[in-house]
């Protein structure tokens, strides 16, 4: 029965935290609960009762009441994010399908968030991936140039320009401009056209065992081949947390955005991209609570920034913004303290400022000027 009870107790919680977390976050606006939580309680609250009237098999029956409400509110809460990811798996495709990868994927990633086991999404998110010994020919754009025209030349078929556009991380297929050049993969059970045989072809794993292939193809010397690992490795989920993390940066939820950058460094702490949007994505957190007021909470973000990126000018400059700032809250709350004889209490407010920077302002002599009085106060009273 215990355990039942705290089972309950344990779902109504996250049940609330669930339909009242985010709009409680919006002030002056009420909360209503809904027609299924004020059920469950009522069915909580009745088996509560029978319990304390020790009638057990009432009070079980009212429990079993209770958590199937929650299980089908539960049941609703998840099938109305897997239709709302559904909807952005959807205009994903449709985006996808005009050649924006880069807002494609942008769909993608939220409806993973809002169905993390989304199976279509996971398997989008992993573009064509190389294997050990694929190898690409580089071509340059021409004028005028499309990836139809492009994929024609290659492959006799236009339609597998995504192929293309996915395996060079291309934001926008629609828009290229001449003189890029693109990496033309293999495709297997498709051979190239003559147009690519005549061209060198540069492997993924840079391996010359491999210098022929049935196309004649000839492999590059090794500084021509050189791949990096995210190219062989293709795209993972280390990949996902980083382009999450990216999109939750562009929509300014940094905190988010944070702790998706944090995977991939906890699995690559060395990864230079990571370690740059990390660093911007504190910077933005601590200006965002710099311009709420919230001086040393601003500071801790900028250090933290500063971590990734030791010479960056602005944030030094908020730091000592912040700090600024906060000691002069405090100092200026001091002096209104002190105005209102509110002695203790104008007493910690400057103590605060001391600890930080003891040569700020008059703040010493404040502070000894108020201890001294607050001395004289207690004296007086404990005379007779």
């Amino acid at each position: 029965m215990k355990y039942r009870l705290g089972l309950l107790l344990f779902c109504f919680t996250i049940s609330g935290l669930t339909l009242g977390g985010c709009a409680a976050l919006k002030k002056g606006r009420r909360v209503e609960e809904s027609p299924e939580a004020r059920l469950g309680k009522i069915f909580l609250e009745r088996a509560l009762e029978y319990e304390r009237k020790n009638q057990p098999h009432k009070a079980l029956q009212s429990y079993e009441a209770a958590l199937a409400v929650i299980v089908a509110k539960k049941e609703g809460l998840e099938d109305s994010l897997r239709k709302s990811a559904e909807k952005h798996y959807r205009r994903g495709l449709e985006l996808e399908d005009q050649g924006k990868y880069g807002k494609a994927r942008h769909e993608f990633l939220t409806a993973l968030r809002l169905w993390p086991d989304f199976p279509e999404v996971v398997a989008l998110l992993k573009p064509l991936q190389p294997k050990p010994h694929t190898r690409y020919v580089l071509h340059r754009v021409g004028e005028g140039e499309f990836l139809t025209t492009i994929a024609q030349k290659y492959y006799n078929d236009q339609s597998k320009f995504g192929i293309i556009a996915r395996f060079n991380d291309l934001e926008d297929a629609t828009k290229l401009s001449a003189g890029m050049k693109l990496k033309i993969p293999e495709i297997e059970g498709v051979i190239f056209s003559p147009a690519a045989r005549s061209q060198t072809a540069i492997t993924t794993s840079g391996n010359k065992a491999d210098e022929k292939s049935a196309a004649g193809f000839v492999a590059p010397a090794a500084e021509d081949s050189a791949i990096t690992r995210e190219q062989e490795m293709g795209y993972d989920q280390v990949a996902i947390y980083q382009e999450q993390g990216v999109s939750l940066l562009e929509a300014g939820q940094y905190l988010a955005a944070l702790h998706e950058f944090q995977k991939v460094l906890n699995t690559d702490p060395t990864r230079k991209q990571v370690r740059e949007y990390m660093a911007w994505a504190h910077y933005r957190q601590g200006e965002v609570l710099f311009n709420h007021a919230q001086y040393l909470g601003a500071r801790t973000h900028f250090q933290k920034a500063l971590r990734f990126d030791e010479d960056w000018t602005a944030c030094k400059e908020y730091v000592k913004r912040s700090e600024d700032a906060y000691k002069e809250v405090h100092y200026l709350k001091g002096i209104q303290y002190f105005e209102e004889e509110r002695l203790r209490e104008a007493i910690e407010a400057w103590q605060v400022v001391n600890d930080m920077d003891p040569n700020y302002k008059q703040v010493q002599n404040h502070l000894l000027r108020a201890q001294k009085l607050l001395e004289k106060v207690k004296e007086l009273k404990e005379s007779p």
